[in-house]
């Protein structure tokens, strides 16, 4: 089994050539602060990895998502459309956290590319299937 952990945003993934395992990516800290910051309530992404941290599949299981690897690879995804919702508010306003939001999802995304790439789900549609 393959061990995932990162340093920083500006860090990567580190994985070997088995699958990433399920709930092991580790959201870094300096993207949990920007998410606690940013966060639209309880219905946002950033708002699960402000309470908790991390993010990790839970207990009601996204429509589409017939296996862990796609339920987790959904909630990335989720969470990269978030973060850039946060990035465009914050730009058009001229925040100061504007690059370092940007930042965030650019990381967010190659997050987002290993998972699809490990678990072959690359054209996969997920949650937007429908």
């Amino acid at each position: 089994m393959s061990t995932t952990t990162t340093t920083s945003m500006k860090g990567s993934i580190m994985m070997v050539a088995t699958r990433i395992p399920v709930d092991s990516v580790r959201v870094p800290d300096d993207i949990c602060r920007l998410c606690s910051d940013w966060h639209g309530g309880m219905g946002c992404m950033l708002y699960a990895v402000a309470s908790s941290g991390n993010l990790t599949i839970g207990t009601d299981r996204p429509y589409g998502a017939d296996s862990d690897e796609k339920w987790y690879l959904s909630i990335w995804t989720e969470f990269s459309v978030d973060m850039g919702c946060a990035a465009r508010i914050a730009r058009d306003s001229g925040h100061e956290d504007a690059d370092d939001l940007e930042d965030a999802e650019r990381w967010i995304d190659s997050v987002c590319d290993d998972l699809a790439a490990s678990y072959g789900l690359e054209d996969w549609d997920g949650w937007y299937e429908n």
